[in-house]
């Protein structure tokens, strides 16, 4: 008959120390799962962001190409007009007003946006810009990536991008 050894029996891990390792694994992994929707959720708002700045950038642009068709862009309401036509079919106010939301437009890009043209006082004929016959124009957007529909606050919290461009006096 052969003799079991003590030491033979000990071999291995008891029943309590397989639940304490697995209930040390589990709660390491639910806390690493409780990290995915605040990464989810971070990388909404860079991509909002990145739709947002990507538009101002995009209005701003096609601003200085409109005000730069001398041609045909003598004054704030052809700079208005021009903005509103094709090829960059904006929606254009006359004057900067407030940031209501009936005020605010869908583009194409899902961003909501308010933009106006207006003639800028401080700059242009008679200050102290030196320009000359020259006018400028306050070229103006804020853009919200949140549904300014739903959200009354989303428009008034949004960034605003504005930029002046020189229009010649003909």
């Amino acid at each position: 008959m052969k003799r079991i050894s003590l030491k033979r029996l000990r071999d291995g891990f008891s029943l309590i120390e397989v639940n304490m390792a697995i209930f040390v694994l589990a709660g390491g992994a639910l806390a690493l799962l409780g990290l995915f929707p605040l990464g989810l959720r971070e990388s909404l708002a860079a991509r909002n962001e990145m739709r947002v700045a990507a538009f101002a950038e995009r209005f701003i642009n096609a601003a200085r190409i409109a005000a730069s068709d001398t041609e045909h862009v003598k004054d704030v309401g052809d700079l208005q007009n021009a903005l509103q036509g094709a090829p960059f079919n904006f929606t254009v106010m006359s004057d900067a007003g407030d940031a209501e939301t009936e005020n605010a437009e869908e583009d194409e890009s899902g961003v909501f946006y308010r933009a106006w043209v207006i003639d800028d006082p401080d700059w242009g004929e008679g200050s102290a810009s030196n320009l000359g016959s020259k006018r400028v124009a306050q070229v103006g957007v804020q853009v919200t990536a949140e549904n300014a529909k739903q959200n009354k606050r989303a428009l008034k919290t949004a960034p605003m991008y504005v930029v002046r461009v020189i229009l010649e006096n003909r």
